[in-house]
This record gives structure tokens, C-alpha cells and sequence, in this order.
């Protein structure tokens, strides 16, 4: 269990910060921007997709046997992420995608109706951009979850490196390279020195000499 726990804990982060270095950089006209990188776009955004669930069970489990205020914190707000930045995502990324390949197979005469229902769709105030509900939410609740673990490891006795690097995995809210890569490498050498420490926690506490039983009274 304690192998397959921490090859989750590298695989999936890094298995999705290796699919954001194909993330193309879009613009402010969705479609031109689009257009020439549908396929890129379509594959960076499902990786994306598929990796929410399992990246908010990482933090679960990076969190589990922590029970202070923090770290319960971290656990609720974390459930934020995965819904709102989940909407956001489907909405922006693969929605956008699959709106821009079905444009892209279209006469050039038609092209405009469904680029500018694309543009609209990505200025939704619900779910797109630049200030969505969704957007902001889930933004800010990865933040929050990134930084009140890192609180909760510190006063559970971490050390300052562990606690640096939780907090400095919150920068992944900001997907696109290179900052989301490097918030996801931040989050997995976190949860390595957290391994770590864990392991020699459960030694000390092992190797610590046992009261002798109380002899029986006569």
C-alpha cells in the first residue's frame, strides 16, 4: 500500500504537468488562437479533465491523520476546486475545443457564426472567463487548500522545507506553462519529504522503549 500510495503521489501530478508543456497559448480572440493547436488543446484539456478527481484524492491522502482547524480547512476547500475549476475546465477547455475543431471543418463563410458563439462562450460570467464564478472559485480554492495544508503540516511538526513546498504547489492554479508544471513538481517533492518524515516518525515511535508492566500487588 505505502509503494502504490506514493507512485500515486508522483505519477499523476506529473504525468499531468507532462501534459501542460503541450498547452498552447490561446489569445485574446478564442478561435484564431485556437485554431491552429485544436488538437493540442483538446488533449491538454481532457488530461486536465481526467486529472482533477484524482489530483484532489492526492491532497486527501497527503492530509490524512492531520485533524487540526487547517487542515480541515484544506479538506472542504479542496472539494470547491474539484467542483467549480472542474466546470471552468469543461467549459473553456474541452467545450472550446470541440466548438473550434467542428468550426475549423466549416466553409470560411461560416466559420464566423461559430466563432463568435466560441468567444461568447468563453466570456460566460458563470463558468468562463476572465472572472467566472467558476474561475474564481475554484482558483482560490485550490489556493486556500495549498496553503492552509501547509499550515497544518507545520504545526503538525513538519519541517520548513515541506511546508515551503505544499505552499508553493498552490502556484498550479495558474495551469499553463511553466507556472502550473512547476506548481505540480513542488506538490510532488512535498509529498515525497512527507513520505519521508512520516516513515521516520512511525520508526521513532517504534524504537521508543515500552513502559514495564506494573508488577501484580500482594
Amino acid at each position: 500500500m505505502t509503494l502504490f500510495r506514493r507512485l500515486f503521489f508522483v505519477l499523476v501530478p506529473l504525468g499531468l504537468a507532462v501534459s501542460l508543456a503541450w498547452h498552447p497559448p490561446g489569445g485574446e480572440d478564442v478561435y484564431e488562437g485556437v485554431r491552429g493547436d485544436v488538437d493540442e488543446w483538446l488533449f491538454v484539456h481532457t488530461a486536465l479533465l481526467v486529472s482533477m478527481p484524482l489530483l484532489g484524492i492526492a491532497v486527501l491522502w497527503l492530509l490524512n491523520g492531520l485533524e487540526r482547524t487547517a487542515a480541515t480547512v484544506s479538506r472542504v476547500v479542496v472539494v470547491f476546486f474539484l467542483v467549480f475549476y472542474t466546470a471552468y475546465e469543461l467549459t473553456v477547455g474541452v467545450n472550446t475545443g470541440i466548438l473550434v475543431d467542428y468550426a475549423n471543418g466549416l466553409p470560411p463563410a461560416e466559420q464566423g457564426a461559430v466563432a463568435g458563439a466560441i468567444q461568447d462562450l468563453n466570456r460566460n460570467p458563470i463558468v468562463s472567463e476572465p472572472a467566472s464564478i467558476s474561475l474564481i472559485v475554484g482558483f482560490f480554492g485550490w489556493v486556500v487548500a495549498m496553503l492552509a495544508a501547509a499550515v497544518a503540516f507545520r504545526r503538525a511538526g513538519a519541517s520548513w522545507p515541506i511546508t515551503v513546498l505544499v505552499a508553493g504547489a498552490a502556484v498550479f492554479a495558474v495551469h499553463p506553462p511553466p507556472v502550473g508544471p512547476v506548481g505540480l513538481a513542488s506538490f510532488v517533492a512535498a509529498a515525497m519529504l512527507i513520505e519521508r518524515w512520516r516513515a521516520r516518525e512511525a520508526r521513532s515511535v517504534e524504537a521508543s522503549p515500552k513502559p514495564a508492566a506494573l508488577a501484580p500487588s500482594v
